[in-house]
């Protein structure tokens, strides 16, 4: 699956004389729409993002309409944290190049955690990027996670609340380096924000990758733990909105 889930998944950079890494970004299509999700942190510099294509030898700034939620507080309390960008016409085509959108049989709302290792999470951590300057391109190298939802508790722990949140964990010492083929020490996190919590069921393995949540906290008070924004939030917003026929989630309601 994981080079499936690569063709919807981008890299969101700012700041062209260094090429920062900033923020992960997924690709969806829902009935004739088409999406970028990422988290509402990575898009409060929303004008200062690029997205890569060509192998980072041209740079895309992706144009439409943003729904983003407005914290009440500040960004490291915000349970939500959710942004879309509805992509206009030239963007998809342009995205088209290199990327793929996956559809909306492929998101799962109403999911129920089970206790296996069922569960990916792939995005690209800024300290796993870096800028060619022979070729003028850039490179970045994805973080792969394999991993399970944590105990019940911890929602409470961290704050969180289970119908609107999704916590898994990050084994930090035995992460999977595809690069030298073995398990390694993990990396520094920051830049995976904004990119997919799959989902793989353990009893079909035949089965196509679900899309359950966005990710957006690797928690301060607990670095083993990585806390998502369930994807109902997006559906549900998007469906209130009138912008897409979609089912409406048994979690909860937005008034």
């Amino acid at each position: 699956s994981l080079p499936t889930i690569r063709n919807f998944t981008c890299t969101l950079f700012k700041n062209l004389d260094s090429y920062k890494q900033h923020g992960t970004g997924v690709f969806v299509k829902i009935g004739t729409k088409y999406f970028l999700f990422s988290a509402a942190h990575v898009f409060d510099d929303f004008e200062k993002l690029f997205i890569p294509i060509e192998e980072g030898k041209l740079l895309i700034k992706p144009g439409g309409k943003i729904i983003k939620n407005n914290t009440k507080k500040d960004r490291k309390s915000d349970e939500l944290d959710l942004a879309i960008l509805i992509l206009d016409n030239q963007s998809v085509k342009d995205l088209s190049i290199d990327y793929s959108f996956l559809e909306s049989s492929n998101l799962e709302i109403n999911h129920s955690s089970i206790d296996f290792m069922s569960y990916i999470v792939f995005g690209y951590p800024s300290s796993w990027t870096k800028k060619s300057n022979s070729t003028n391109s850039f490179h970045s190298r994805p973080f792969v996670g394999f991993t399970k939802c944590a105990n019940l508790n911890e929602y409470k722990k961290l704050k969180r609340n289970e119908y609107l949140n999704l916590i898994v964990e990050y084994d930090r010492q035995n992460t999977p380096n595809f690069k030298s083929k073995s398990i390694s020490y993990g990396p520094d996190l920051f830049g995976i924000s904004g990119c997919v919590l799959w989902y793989i069921n353990p009893f079909d393995l035949k089965s196509e990758p679900k899309l359950i949540g966005i990710m957006n906290e690797w928690s301060i008070s607990n670095r083993h733990r990585l806390i998502a924004t369930r994807i109902d939030a997006y559906t549900e917003i998007l469906r209130k909105e009138g912008i897409i026929d979609f089912q409406e989630t048994e979690l909860f309601g937005f008034k």
